[in-house]
């Protein structure tokens, strides 16, 4: 079942930090870790194609969710406004549901972070990851809020802006793009 999960395998990274990040694992005791291999790999690629470069540029950065295990995924759901999106955000990797199908059939792995020296200007960093890494997706939520990114197979490239209403807190999809449309987008940030 995968690798010691406080194994550094990236400059930066140990599976034990993309893993162990969310604060909903950290008010509960629950058991966090992938079952499948497939998601120990995907979760090494997300942070050395991805994590390490912004590291390398920024500085450090703060991982605010990494893993969702289906254990974690229905603790999470409990809340009033979770959140989440199991069967699309790919923060499930490559796991197994109890049926034995993928829990999201994106694939890949999935986190979300802040620059600490930039977690007001979080709008600068998806501009300077669209121009310089291949990612499959970003939801960005403003400027001073975490940014979702993720790294799969089809390497898409799409970018999600979401509205958040102020009120209720629910997060809804606003603009988005793919392909050369990305960095078009990413400019009406700045």
């Amino acid at each position: 079942m995968g690798p010691n999960h406080t194994t550094q395998f990236s400059k930066y990274f140990s599976y034990q930090d993309l893993i162990e990040c969310s604060a909903s694992l950290a008010r509960h005791k629950i058991t966090n870790l992938p079952i499948q291999d497939e998601s120990w790999e995907a979760l090494e690629q997300l942070a050395v194609q991805l994590l390490d470069p912004i590291v390398d540029h920024f500085g450090p950065i703060t991982l605010t969710y990494g893993f969702c295990s289906s254990e974690l995924a229905k603790t999470i759901s409990k809340n009033t406004n979770p959140h989440i999106a199991p069967s699309l955000d790919q923060h499930a990797c490559h796991e197994l549901n109890s049926k034995g199908k993928l829990i999201c059939t994106r694939l890949g792995a999935a986190v979300d972070f802040y620059v600490n020296a930039m977690s007001d200007r979080m709008d600068e960093v998806v501009v300077w990851i669209t121009e310089n890494l291949m990612f499959d997706r970003i939801y960005y939520y403003g400027k001073s809020r975490p940014l979702h990114i993720s790294y799969g197979p089809e390497m898409n490239q799409f970018i999600q802006l979401m509205n958040t209403n102020e009120v209720t807190g629910r997060r809804t999809p606003g603009k988005r793009a793919s392909g050369i449309e990305t960095l078009k987008l990413v400019k009406q940030l700045e």
